[in-house]
């Protein structure tokens, strides 16, 4: 998150947009706690990660949380600009 609110930060003219950003991450993970069915699926072709759920960020909706719900457990993974190579950032940040 630190990576894209600085980035945020430096490239966008409004001042508060990356405040604003962090909001909306912090903001997000509650509400994916309280119902974690609320994400679709990240519809990734391989195996590993074809039970990837994501969930745009409000309001920055070029962004999304991609996540593991098994039924009990719920696991962040990474958040991403959604317009990169996703299923390789992905199983990197796995891999890692």
């Amino acid at each position: 998150m630190r990576h894209y609110r600085d980035r945020i930060g430096v490239q966008d003219t409004r001042p508060r947009s990356a405040s604003r950003f962090v909001h909306a991450v912090r903001g997000l993970v509650p509400k994916l706690l309280e119902n974690p069915g609320r994400g679709h699926s990240a519809r990734f072709e391989t195996h590993d990660l074809a039970d990837i759920l994501r969930v745009p960020v409000p309001g920055f909706t070029v962004f999304a949380l991609f996540y593991r719900w098994d039924g009990q457990t719920l696991t962040l993974l990474t958040l991403e600009h959604t317009a990169q190579d996703l299923p390789a950032r992905i199983a990197a940040t796995l891999s890692a």
